[in-house]
């Protein structure tokens, strides 16, 4: 099933984690200051890329914190409801296991390999206690189908991974060349059927 109407794929803003360059997975950081200005800008964004076409349009969210606080300030900036927004936990990040709230340099203290050993099987690889990229892509690729079948323009506040992925099935990418997807967090994709264009945000 290919997607008929535009899916915007937004990553939710900075969070003191990202800037301490630690793992966050299932678990939460909160946004840093820059992070809100990031998701206003956004919000900014979207607003205008919505308005140029008006229509019904489904809003989805992962449910961890970070997500939440992203898209309730993208939200006022669209002038929508909270309850507008609908939680879908397949769209949470890659669960890292006992990795999460840990740093690379922390990390590979115990597990030298551990990035190494990830680049050499992304599609298999599990970090102790978490998951793969299959399990990742197989709820990632449920999301896309039902947004595909639906037909509707969407708008989804997930993560640098999972978002990395849903954009990745689309694009018709395997889990390497995924992996290195830009995931950036002042910037959104506007995604069409096998494409995708990168709108950036005004700061």
């Amino acid at each position: 099933m290919k997607l008929t109407a535009p899916l915007y794929m937004l990553r939710h803003g900075e969070t003191v984690w990202n800037t301490e360059r630690r793992m966050q997975g299932s678990k939460n950081s909160d946004l840093t200051p820059r992070g809100r200005v990031q998701a206003l800008a956004m919000g900014r964004a979207l607003k205008a890329e919505l308005d140029r076409q008006p229509g019904p349009t489904i809003f989805l969210r992962s449910p961890l914190g970070r997500t939440r606080e992203t898209s309730e300030i993208v939200g006022r900036e669209l002038g929508i409801a909270s309850s507008a927004w609908r939680e879908d936990m397949r769209l949470a990040e890659l669960s890292y296991g006992k990795w999460e709230g840990f740093s690379w340099a922390e990390i590979e203290i115990d597990h030298p390999t551990a990035m190494a050993d990830w680049r050499a099987d992304p599609h298999g690889y599990c970090p102790p206690g978490g998951e793969t990229h299959i399990d990742l892509r197989r709820r990632c690729e449920a999301v896309l189908t039902e947004i595909a079948t639906s037909g509707l323009r969407t708008v989804v506040v997930s993560h640098g991974v999972s978002g990395a992925v849903v954009r990745g099935l689309n694009l018709g990418l395997d889990a390497r060349a995924m992996f290195v997807l830009e995931k950036p967090q002042d910037a959104f994709f506007r995604l069409m059927a096998g494409s995708e264009e990168r709108i950036a945000c005004d700061l």
